[in-house]
């Protein structure tokens, strides 16, 4: 079975041509106004968020974890922004709505296809300070100051819009810093969130000052007001990311890692920079799937779809055998993401090729039984967060980012206002030398006739991949609406076992447990919930219907524009 993969850098070329055709034909629709914070009202934002979890549209799609956010990103392409205008502002939201999850302290990946067909891809991921000289690893419990490394989100956003966006970075942070200057009414949920890790943000006083109130949890409901994180967002609106990087920001973290014996350094900030990550382009039943690699997953899930192309899963959709071969599929994926192969555009193609999918399926089919070969941790956090977007002209956005566990190291710098990501020991051994781990996050796009299908991605952990391959298989090989593909209960193998969704939302038939269980695979029933990961997606339809598609598994929503 031979088709077209294709591993490639992101063109520089179409993100030239966008900049001089497509933005001046944007900016000449939407003339570029100056927005002040004082002038931006958090109460409309608030009254007007979109709470539903699925929303329809021919003019464009805004979906993400927090309702609040989710307004963001509607607000902006109302305005006339684009789609990576409104992901951008939506992202920075969400460091001030969800930072249990992300914020500008943490890692962001990015991919993006304009109108015309180019695609781009942007790496933001954390990076390790150049004084590691390495640890024991494989700590996802770990956080406090030595797990912190050099944040990426500000660079990778910020590239973004310069190459891609049509509006200010002033403007489009105008409604981040209003949200944490002025306050807003904290969700249950992300207090509870906040609440679980009270007892570790009390291990610093900056991060207890930023998060707690008489060293105790906000309630739910209560106005959370940020106004450090305010005045750090000002300064990056007014002095971009250099400010962040190698300014005033930057100064302040450098002293205050050096003084509580964090690595990250002034050198270590002033030589980080977003870069391009590899796209990886294949097929699956006819449908083109884009995703990138290096530090994220999108070649893993790709490799993947690739395994489970050579059967036929439309004829045995939903039974105990759809399940077991996918799960298998997932294991090999799994274990053939951590060969060590160098160069990593090597690494890409080889995770895609048909050669190696040949093997992985025929070593499924010849099995005698279902075996657990190989798997991830068993703890696997839930964490990290999903932004999907299209705008009316057909620009689409997935980005996917992250602080890593709940709130990261738990470390705020004082007067900052925001947590770090927790990457060492965290996200495993990292050996001395080593830039930028590999992460499960996984941003992905499906084009079908040359129009998006579908923009996707998640958080949680490895388990981003098996929702991911699932909800595609349910949609492509199943036929089921969008919706019902996302809401559709799944199952993730861990080592020795399956883990299966039996929520009262979804769940299984019994009639598969059974049959799985005859196959001598371990089962362990596990309620729904964000253990499963939760994808936030769009999918467009044959008549151009944009739907968007918030995992009901977590907090999220999606929102359309009004025309």
């Amino acid at each position: 079975m031979s088709r077209r993969v294709t591993v490639q850098r992101a063109s520089s070329y179409a993100a030239l041509v966008f900049i001089f055709f497509c933005i001046p034909a944007c900016t000449s629709r939407n003339p570029v106004r100056t927005e002040s914070t004082r002038d931006f009202d958090v109460a409309a934002l608030v009254a007007n968020a979109p709470v539903g979890n699925v929303a329809r549209s021919d003019i464009g799609m805004v979906v993400s974890g927090a309702p609040l956010a989710t307004a963001v990103g509607v607000r902006v392409l109302e305005e006339g922004g684009n789609a990576v205008d409104a992901a951008v502002a939506l992202a920075f939201a969400l460091a001030v709505v969800e930072p249990t999850q992300s914020g500008i302290g943490g890692r962001t990946q990015l991919l993006l296809r304009t109108s015309d067909g180019a695609i781009a891809a942007i790496d933001g991921t954390t990076e390790v300070p150049s004084s590691y000289r390495g640890g024991p690893g494989d700590d996802e419990d770990a956080y406090g100051y030595g797990t912190i490394a050099v944040p990426g989100t500000v660079a990778a956003l910020t590239a973004a819009l310069r190459t891609h966006g049509t509006w200010p970075l002033a403007r489009i942070l105008a409604p981040a810093i209003a949200l944490a200057r002025d306050g807003f009414p904290l969700s249950a949920e992300e207090a509870a969130r906040i609440g679980g890790a009270r007892d570790r943000l009390l291990a610093f006083p900056a991060s207890a000052a930023a998060f707690l109130v008489d060293s105790d949890a906000i309630a739910g409901g209560a106005t959370f007001r940020q106004p450090d994180l305010a005045r750090t967002l000002r300064i990056i609106a007014d002095q971009g990311e250099d400010a962040f990087y190698r300014g005033e920001i930057a100064e302040r973290i450098a002293r205050d890692m050096a003084a509580n014996g964090g690595l990250v350094t002034r050198e270590d900030l002033a030589r980080y920079r977003a870069e391009e990550s590899i796209v990886v382009r294949s097929r699956y039943r006819g449908n083109e799937v884009i995703g990138s690699y290096l530090p994220a997953s999108g070649a893993t899930v790709i490799g993947i779809l690739e395994i489970m192309e050579r059967f036929d899963l439309t004829a045995i959709a939903g039974s105990a055998d759809w399940v077991s071969i996918i799960a298998q599929s997932l294991l090999a994926g799994f274990a053939d993401r951590e060969t060590v192969m160098e160069p990593a555009a090597a690494k890409a193609a080889w995770l895609v090729s048909d050669s190696l999918a040949d093997r992985r399926a025929a070593a499924i089919r010849t099995a005698d039984n279902y075996r657990l070969r190989s798997g991830g941790s068993e703890q696997e956090p839930a964490h990290t967060t999903h932004v999907s977007v299209a705008d009316r002209d057909g620009n689409v956005v997935a980005l996917t980012q992250s602080v890593g566990p709940n709130m990261g190291s738990k470390v705020v710098t004082p007067g900052l206002g925001f947590v770090y990501a927790a990457t060492m020991e965290y996200l495993g051994e990292l050996e001395p030398g080593t830039r930028r781990h590999w992460s499960s996050q996984a941003p992905l796009l499906i084009v079908r006739d040359n129009e998006p299908v579908w923009v996707l991605g998640g958080g949680g952990a490895r388990r981003i991949l098996s929702a991911i391959v699932e909800t595609i298989s349910r949609s492509v090989d199943q036929g089921l609406a969008p919706e019902a593909a996302l809401a559709a209960p799944r199952f993730h193998p861990v080592p020795a076992r399956l883990d299966i969704e039996m929520g009262e939302d979804a769940s299984f038939p019994r009639t598969v447990l059974d049959s799985l269980r005859t196959m001598g695979i371990r089962i362990d029933e596990r309620d729904s919930g964000p253990y499963f990961a939760r994808l936030n997606a769009i999918h467009r339809s044959a008549d151009g219907t944009w739907t968007g598609i918030a995992d009901s598994r977590w907090q999220g929503s999606a929102g359309a524009p009004r025309r």
